[in-house]
């Protein structure tokens, strides 16, 4: 393989990588920097410990489920979205506080209501589908959207160097989740003139997304 750079680590065969994130440690204070690789082939989470530019070790955490992507929450959790929609969630196992390692493995289900003809879809996944494309959710970077790293209690229309439209910056007011809510569900009656395009979604997926984005409830 003339020309390309030797990795630093590999598997044979291939575990399927689908995504990888460094651990902040705030809910994993030992993993603090470790890289967390999510897998599609392996069914597992993989946790590397590095020294420098090497890899000292590589600890598998089975999952069960193909591992769609990855991400590090606001509050810090892991959440591990499986191809069939579940998300997964590893925090620290409270039965075992002497341990601050221990994982305790949850699967997390949104239960939206009937109304307006809801869906059962996780908010992670309905954001997965809806958002994840424009909007970075786990760091302080704007896509083709504006990061939603804190957005709740944020200035509506005023974040870092992201030139909003005039509709949203003429707003004074502060994102809530019920205005998150709203906007999700029909942004151009929220702020005439917005450039955001409808999700075409129902109030209850908006909900839903909302709730994921802002950290602001867990329905089980």
């Amino acid at each position: 393989h003339d020309g390309f750079i030797k990795p630093v680590s590999a598997w044979v065969p291939s575990i399927g990588i689908s995504n990888l994130i460094v651990n902040d440690a705030r809910w994993f204070p030992l993993w603090k920097d470790d890289l967390l690789i999510s897998s599609l082939a392996g069914h597992a989470l993989f946790q590397a410990r590095r020294h420098g530019t090497d890899v000292q070790y590589v600890e598998r955490i089975d999952i069960g489920d193909r591992i769609r992507d990855l991400a590090q929450m606001p509050d810090g959790r892991i959440a591990l979205l499986a191809d069939d929609g579940r998300v997964y969630f590893l925090s620290r196992s409270y039965a075992h506080c002497n341990d601050e390692n221990t994982l305790n493995r949850k699967v997390y289900a949104v239960d939206c209501p009937d109304t307006a003809g809801a869906t059962t879809a996780t908010g992670a996944q309905l954001y997965g589908l809806h958002c994840s494309g424009c909007h970075n959710l786990t760091a302080e970077q704007h896509g083709i959207g504006p990061h939603l790293v804190g957005v709740l209690g944020r200035r509506i229309g005023a974040v870092g160097d992201y030139l909003f439209s005039d509709a949203l910056r003429s707003r004074d007011e502060v994102w809530t989740p019920a205005g998150l809510e709203r906007f999700l569900a029909n942004p151009q009656a929220f702020a005439p003139g917005t450039s955001k395009s409808s999700l075409n979604i129902t109030p209850a997926e908006a909900r839903a997304i909302a709730d994921f984005v802002g950290g602001t409830r867990e329905r089980r």
